[in-house]
């Protein structure tokens, strides 16, 4: 496939659908914000099993046209929204996380659609954006139909810390989006408590070490943070430690917030206390658009 996309460019995955279109009006916002060439791509997915080769040639050829239609629209409402960027698009077949996933070597970003809170189903999603959340050589954007332009009325971009390299990476993420929009940020360290859980304690002063480690966690996120705060002197930023599960307390933030950005180990890697299967989690039950960063 050819795959032709700009070095640095945010790359917007569409399929025609209400979650592809706020995905797209987040992407534009965002190439316009930093000065960068907006790609609008659609991935017409892989024709069944077929008895003869002259069916599979037609079935490409409509997958195809249909592709192209719903990119060209794309890249008209784009030009709408904003006339000062540059758009192009790519029209391929293939699966959509293959295709973003090869997207997603030369992107700075991939953005991608989700029907709603609990569920990422959608003709381009389904599967397709936890692919991604593993595997993508760039940050990726989860965008909801009923966000409604948050990032623009001042509230704060949260980020989940736990002072490991992948909490390192979604951290400096989400201190260059907070500068961006002129945005407050929130450094936000969960803990998890024993006690939210249904099976009894059996080693109380083992729990009593994991609910009492403030100094520790204050020095995480200091470790974390280091060298940012003057990287980003722009930036407000504001320190949170909380009890419970950390995709509990995540979600909750998010309904007050413009962006969270949580970190993703990857499919080879195992999870940490706050990171690593806590981005599905989160991505799945946000209220506002989720950023997945990779180290």
């Amino acid at each position: 496939m050819d795959m032709s996309v700009v070095h640095g460019s945010v790359v917007v995955g569409v399929d025609g659908s209400e979650p592809a279109a706020a995905a797209l009006d987040w992407a534009v916002r965002q190439a316009a914000v930093e000065g960068r060439e907006l790609i609008v791509v659609h991935a017409c997915g892989v024709p069944g099993a077929m008895q003869d080769f002259e069916d599979i040639v037609a079935n490409e050829r409509g997958l195809m046209s249909v592709g192209r239609s719903i990119a060209r629209e794309a890249v008209r409402e784009a030009r709408l929204t904003d006339a000062t960027i540059g758009v192009d698009s790519i029209v391929t077949m293939g699966h959509a996380e293959t295709v973003l996933g090869e997207a997603s070597e030369s992107a700075d970003l991939v953005v991608l659609g989700a029907r709603g809170r609990g569920t990422v189903a959608s003709a381009l999603l389904g599967s397709v954006s936890a692919t991604l959340a593993r595997e993508s050589h760039c940050p990726v954007i989860i965008i909801r139909a009923f966000d409604e332009s948050p990032e623009e009325d001042g509230r704060p971009v949260v980020v989940g810390v736990d002072g490991t390299p992948v909490s390192s990476a979604a951290v400096e993420f989400a201190f260059r989006m907070a500068s961006l929009r002129g945005a407050p940020l929130t450094l936000l360290h969960a803990t998890w408590d024993l006690r939210e859980q249904a099976a009894p304690v059996a080693d109380l002063r083992s729990y009593a070490e994991k609910v009492n480690l403030s100094e520790d966690e204050e020095r995480l996120v200091a470790e974390t943070v280091a060298g940012l705060c003057e990287k980003y002197p722009d930036v407000a930023v504001t320190e949170s430690y909380r009890r419970g599960e950390p995709v509990r307390r995540l979600v909750e933030a998010s309904r007050e917030a413009s962006l969270v950005v949580v970190g993703s180990r990857g499919r080879r890697l195992l999870a940490t206390t706050l990171l690593g299967s806590v981005s599905r989690g989160v991505a799945e039950r946000a209220y506002c658009p989720v950023a997945v960063v990779r180290p």
